[in-house]
């Protein structure tokens, strides 16, 4: 039998085509596209977790300018970019990767110089570390993505859930950014009648500060203190049921709700306390009876230690005046919403405030209501202060060692304390800490109502204030005190 003919090759030997399997085809415009978003996915993250743990005031210490629907877009913008960039890069340079990182380090360097000739003071030194992280990281990411495009099925689909997260951020970032009409009279924002009815008032203070506030009826004086994330709008309600029998101020901080603060100002409890001080000088209000709900309790407890004369008696709800431990609910609460997380969800979302009222009111409130009083927060340039103030339960120890240490100037006070009792922040050994301050107190119990509880029992803090203010016997207010429970 005949071999098979070789084709004139020698005998024994076989012609074997190859191809070069090593050389893949170009990636495509969609692949390059898909290639820088799944990049910056990573690259977002890496670059908003930067911003916020950068040191700097919390809250009122960030700029707008760097916010979560800025850094989104540039990002994914900056990484396809750099897909197309190192695409290009592989077929010209014979060191693609060293070229596309000295581009994205460049691209860092004259963003930074941008932002120090037109930002502010400070913007170069909060943005500098989360630019040059997110350079390095596209550096590495992209000829990753680029390179090997094909990903594990539980890989793209993570990339997938997280990237949709980024956009449904950025749809919920921007939507919060609705600002309400201004009002009348060069006002910031309009107020609806029908919701507040008081006439707004303004009052420039030698400090500088320019205040708003309401004011009310004739008789003895009542001077409203709010806390955060609110302002003078909380207590609307009390207002109308009692201006027509006595004369019911409240003031906004400055830096919450109409309230502008003077250059430099510092907005801590102390400077508020100050301000509200100076309101009163201002005012001549003497013989005052200051009914004070969360911050306003710190703050107005801190100006009453200084002039326990000014002062004729105090309510008190949902608030303290002494130093919180880390270890207890309230101070577990100031490390969260005071750091980084609380942050983030404030200045982006206006989170904080919006969670913080709903969270802090048992039935549910119309929306035009909170809609009102999440209008002072929804300025970006004004939102910070919701999330500065959490993280001060723990941080100005040094204010509130100082408000405590005053509160025995005010042992001879009548007290009434209202005290909602879902209020997990203020648990019961915070009302036991006044009735032992207050010798002269009333408690009145509130099982129904939450933080913000003249808005679940307004009518019957009302009338508790209007037994308050009364003259009546005086074992009312003997010592002791008299607890009520409804």
């Amino acid at each position: 039998m005949g071999r098979p003919a070789s084709r004139g090759y020698p005998w024994g030997m076989t012609l074997v085509q190859t191809t070069d399997v090593s050389r893949k085809p170009a990636p495509g415009a969609l692949a390059l596209t898909w290639a820088g978003w799944a990049a910056s996915v990573s690259v977002v993250a890496l670059v908003t977790l930067a911003l916020h743990v950068t040191p700097h005031v919390r809250g009122i210490g960030f700029f707008p300018v760097l916010r979560f629907a800025v850094v989104t877009p540039a990002c994914v913008l900056v990484a396809v970019a750099s897909a197309f960039l190192y695409r290009a890069l592989m077929g010209r340079s014979p060191r693609p990767r060293a070229t596309l990182a000295a581009a994205l380090g460049g691209l860092a360097l004259l963003m930074l110089a941008g932002l120090a000739a037109v930002g502010p003071s400070g913007l170069v030194a909060a943005a500098l570390p989360a630019l040059l992280g997110g350079a390095a990281a596209l550096a590495l990411l992209i000829p990753r993505f680029v390179e090997r495009p094909r990903r594990s099925r539980v890989g793209t689909v993570a990339l997938i859930a997280f990237g949709a997260l980024e956009v449904l951020g950025v749809a919920l970032a921007l939507s919060s950014e609705r600002v309400a009409p201004r009002g009348p009279e060069g006002l910031a924002f309009d107020i609806p009648r029908e919701l507040f009815d008081a006439d707004s008032r303004f009052l420039t203070l030698p400090s500088g500060a320019r205040v708003h506030y309401v004011d009310e009826g004739e008789g003895e004086t009542l001077l409203f203190l709010h806390g955060n994330p609110a302002w003078s709008f909380q207590w609307r309600d009390l207002i109308r049921e009692l201006r027509g029998s006595y004369r019911c101020i409240a003031i906004d901080y400055p830096g919450f709700g109409l309230s502008e603060a003077p250059a430099g100002y510092g907005f801590t409890p102390r400077e508020q306390s100050l301000v509200v001080e100076e309101f009163m000088e201002r005012l001549q209000l003497r013989d005052v009876t200051l009914v004070m709900q969360d911050w306003g309790g710190p703050i107005g407890l801190g100006l009453a230690g200084r002039r326990p004369e000014w002062v004729r008696q105090v309510v008190l709800g949902s608030t303290w005046a002494w130093p919180t431990s880390r270890s207890e609910p309230r101070g577990i609460f100031s490390v969260i919403a005071g750091g980084p997380l609380g942050e983030f969800v404030q200045v982006n979302f206006n989170g904080f405030a919006s969670f913080g009222i709903k969270n802090g009111v048992v039935r549910a409130l119309p929306s035009d209501v909170l809609d009102a009083y999440l209008r002072p927060f929804r300025p970006l340039e004004r939102r910070g202060i919701a999330a500065f103030y959490p993280g001060l339960i723990t941080g100005d120890s040094e204010y509130f060692a100082e408000v405590e240490a005053g509160l025995p100037r005010l042992a001879d006070k009548k007290a009434l304390l209202l005290w909602a009792l879902q209020d997990q922040g203020f648990p019961r050994s915070d009302l036991e800490r006044f009735q032992q301050t207050f010798p002269k107190h009333r408690t009145v119990e509130l099982p129904g109502a939450n933080h913000f509880f003249f808005e679940d029992t307004s009518a019957q803090v009302a009338s508790e204030l209007r037994a308050f203010m009364s003259p009546g016997p005086s074992a009312r207010h003997g010592s002791g005190g008299t607890s009520a429970s409804h």
